[in-house]
């Protein structure tokens, strides 16, 4: 069974090397997605506003961790006059304020993942739009995505990434 699949990838690989070496190299280029979300417009402005967002979740997490030092210096600076009944009432009410401080923290970070990761997501949906009517345009044969394709090199003369991004640009100027 093993030499059958060894055989089929073999041939695989053979047909697919034996068309790439009569291929135009103009035909197979690629993308950088990645850089082209980060250069273009629309992920500066996503990116910009994201970190207006990832400000005001720290402020807000500076003022609750102020709030719960308070109270824990509270508690220490009155952790000798109160009984032993009172002290456990206010240790609770410390822990249970830590606790509640600590699944804000989980709770904002993972938010903020989401965030970025649905910002991300479209803008990377349309970047693929432009890419498909780029390489429509272009007749390319293949066009790759340079971070997830296992692209070990490439010539830039191969790379498309920039006339994405000014596409991308150009049609988010026009949908405005």
């Amino acid at each position: 069974m093993k030499r059958i699949g060894l055989v089929f990838l073999m041939s695989l690989i053979l047909c697919i090397t034996g068309y790439a070496s009569g291929a135009d190299t103009k035909r197979m280029v690629f993308v950088d997605l990645q850089k082209a979300l980060n250069l273009s417009d629309a992920g500066k402005k996503a990116r910009e506003a994201f970190s207006h967002k990832i400000e005001e979740a720290q402020k807000l997490l500076q003022t609750k961790q102020k709030e719960l030092e308070k109270l824990k210096n509270s508690i220490e600076a009155k952790s000798l006059l109160l009984n032993e009944e009172a002290r456990k009432k206010k240790e609770k009410e410390y822990q249970r304020e830590l606790r509640d401080y600590q699944r804000f923290i989980r709770d904002s970070q993972e938010e903020l993942k989401r965030e970025e990761a649905e910002m991300s997501k479209g803008i990377i949906m349309e970047l693929r739009k432009v890419v498909e009517r780029v390489g429509k345009k272009g007749n390319y044969t293949f066009i790759f995505e340079k971070t997830t394709s296992g692209v070990l090199y490439a010539s830039d003369a191969v790379d498309l990434t920039e006339e994405v991004i000014k596409t991308y640009n150009e049609q988010e100027k026009t949908d405005d």
